[in-house]
C-alpha cells in the first residue's frame, strides 16, 4: 500500500492513505489533496510517498 506523509518543517503532519489501488487513481487523487494540503499549510508543504506493507 502506498502512503503519503505531509512533511512542514521537517515534521510528519498528516498521513494520507488512497484508498484506490489503480496508480491513475492515486495520481489524480494526490494531485486534488497537493492543492488542499498547500491551502492547508502554505507554500512550504511536501509530499513523500511511501509504501507500507
Amino acid at each position: 500500500m502506498i502512503v503519503y506523509d505531509i512533511v512542514l518543517n521537517g515534521e510528519i503532519k498528516e498521513t494520507i492513505k488512497p484508498r484506490k489501488n489503480r496508480l491513475k487513481e492515486i495520481y489524480a487523487y494526490m494531485q486534488e489533496q497537493t492543492k488542499l494540503m498547500q491551502a492547508k499549510y502554505g507554500d512550504n508543504v511536501r509530499i513523500k510517498g511511501r509504501i507500507v506493507y
